[in-house]
């Protein structure tokens, strides 16, 4: 018999490894640039990102209906929160990048974006049970 109060195990672990395979595009896709000449074969590389990001957002589409009303809830606010979250970093680095702080790429606030998000997703998996 399960614990009627254990971890949504695979709940959790494709949240963790949607993850893990995004950071891993993410990585392959940077270094892709120094290491793959031009050409389709590179632009597929850097393209590969989309796809995990998809990923992403099939698995927390796949936990918003495979749950209830209360759990839904909370992970709308997720999104919100992650939405606030990305939005005033954005603002605040766009000033410290008038001040003279190096510029940055859209790839860390995406990278940024999603693993605030996931994390979010994992604590209210925590708290469901």
């Amino acid at each position: 018999m399960t614990d009627p109060n254990a971890l949504p195990q695979i709940a959790v672990r494709s949240v963790a490894y949607s993850q893990w395979a995004y950071w891993c595009s993410l990585v392959v896709a940077a270094l892709s640039v120094a290491y793959i000449p031009p050409g389709a074969v590179r632009i597929a590389v850097l393209l590969s990102p989309i796809l995990t990001g998809l990923l992403c957002l099939a698995v927390a589409y796949w936990l918003y209906q495979a749950c209830d009303e209360y759990i839904r809830y909370k992970l709308l606010k997720c999104v919100a929160a992650t939405a606030v979250i990305i939005a005033f970093g954005s603002l605040v680095y766009f000033f410290l990048e008038l001040l003279g702080f190096p510029r940055l790429s859209a790839l860390w606030i995406n990278l940024l974006g999603w693993s605030v998000f996931n994390l979010q997703v994992l604590y209210v998996i925590y708290r469901s049970r």
